[in-house]
């Protein structure tokens, strides 16, 4: 490394470039290397590397440490009750709970991060949740398909809360939105690796003592994994604000790769619908998957946009986003006849819920869709793309709320 920085000490693309592969490795030997040179370029590189050095240190902190772990056993605590409190039904608990539990974690340490120490803000929130898990919790468990729908719905209210937070209550920044929207693929990559990692060393870990005839499984899977599961969220957060570097890139990556994948994929299963023995017509399940890949459209698309080049007029990638909202707009559309005419024969919870979470995407992917077809011939259409997503939050919270707490009521809790 020393010997290239030598070489291109006057040329700064290369040791741009060079920075870029190796940032610690880089930062070593240019700080040793420096005292030998006096030009503009060097006394850049010296104060860029002194700024970066002091962002690190004061992104560390013991403080910040502590409150992660902190967090993560109170989390992992409140997760186990079932397992501490044998009179509590486990099924019961984590179908109305788990989501509380593990949001609840995630969001106050948003609240550490952003420093939102505002008591009035503080007791807000904690009402809110408590008013939520009383809400759950005094449900009947009778298996009706509206409680139901209010328990699923319950931890997107949740992420609302969490969304809110991290943007520090300025619901009205735009930028803020999609900062957060964008965060959420960071969060949820690091939160798999985390995931995948600690499932390895679950299998090796209890491996080990089996070959040396100590069963561990039970105590392992009951203590170490259900506190590491739900801490794995905290972990994930913490460890992306202390080295921001290491996702931010990934779910753009990913979502580019996956364009022209998903792409092909709705563009086979739109044509073997026709060809399928299954009714979409009747199928309730399929519906409900139709609701998932839509989602999973609309975050693909925003996660590419951030990556691409919002210079470059007629981008084939911007047109590659066009056909894919185009397609899942055309699926939708299948989808809510197959609703309309299901729903014709009378309202149910279920029938409910999924006609008009299916309309409000459908109305989303439209305007999203417009957009692009914009951004294709005029680039900076391209932020406005963002925008209609994060507008439309607001909208999804508000028919949250809804599903949550009136939906059970208009059906008599059935």
């Amino acid at each position: 490394m020393k010997n290239k920085i030598k070489e291109n000490i006057n040329n700064p693309e290369v040791l741009e470039q060079l920075y870029q592969q190796n940032k610690q490795d880089y930062s070593k030997s240019f700080t040793e290397l420096s005292e030998e040179y006096n030009s503009d370029l060097v006394k850049f590189w010296k104060i860029r590397l002194a700024h970066e050095t002091d962002i690190k240190a004061q992104e560390f902190s013991k403080p910040d440490l502590l409150i992660v772990l902190l967090l993560s056993l109170v989390t992992g605590l409140l997760a186990k009750l079932p397992t501490i409190l044998s009179q509590i039904n486990t099924e019961f608990f984590y179908t109305r709970n788990l989501a509380i539990i593990i949001f609840n974690g995630i969001i106050l340490y948003t609240f550490w991060q952003n420093k939102i120490f505002n008591k009035k803000r503080l007791l807000t929130y904690g009402l809110i949740v408590l008013i939520l898990a009383l809400f759950l919790n005094l449900l009947p468990n009778t298996g009706s398909d509206s409680v139901m729908l209010s328990m699923i719905h319950s931890p997107l209210l949740l992420w609302c809360l969490f969304g809110l937070s991290f943007i520090s209550f300025d619901y009205k920044n735009m930028a803020k939105r999609i900062e957060f929207i964008r965060f959420n693929g960071e969060l949820l990559i690091m939160t798999g690796l985390f995931l995948i990692s600690g499932g390895m060393l679950t299998g090796i870990t209890i491996g080990l003592f089996s070959e040396i005839n100590m069963d561990i499984e039970r105590f392992y899977m009951e203590n170490i994994v259900i506190i590491g599961g739900v801490a794995a969220p905290i972990i994930s957060f913490y460890l992306i604000r202390l080295y921001p570097t290491i996702t931010n890139k990934i779910a753009p990556v990913i979502a580019r790769v996956f364009t022209p994948l998903v792409l092909i994929t709705l563009a086979v299963y739109l044509v073997s619908i026709i060809f399928s023995q299954s009714n979409i017509f009747e199928d309730r399940n399929l519906l409900l998957l139709f609701n998932v890949m839509l989602i999973a459209v609309m975050a693909i698309i925003v996660f590419s946009i951030s990556e691409l080049d919002k210079s470059k007029k007629k981008n084939i990638n911007v047109w590659f986003l066009f056909l894919l909202a185009s397609l899942a707009i055309i699926i939708n559309s299948i989808a809510l006849i197959a609703i309309i005419l299901r729903a014709t024969e009378g309202f149910t919870p279920n029938r409910t819920v999924v006609l008009i979470s299916n309309i409000l995407i459908f109305v989303n992917l439209v305007l999203i869709a417009r957009h692009l077809y914009k951004s294709y011939y005029d680039p900076n259409q391209l932020n406005t793309v963002e925008q209609t997503v994060a507008k439309y939050l607001t909208i999804y919270a508000g028919y949250t709320i809804i599903v949550i707490f009136i939906l059970p009521f208009l059906f008599g809790l059935k």
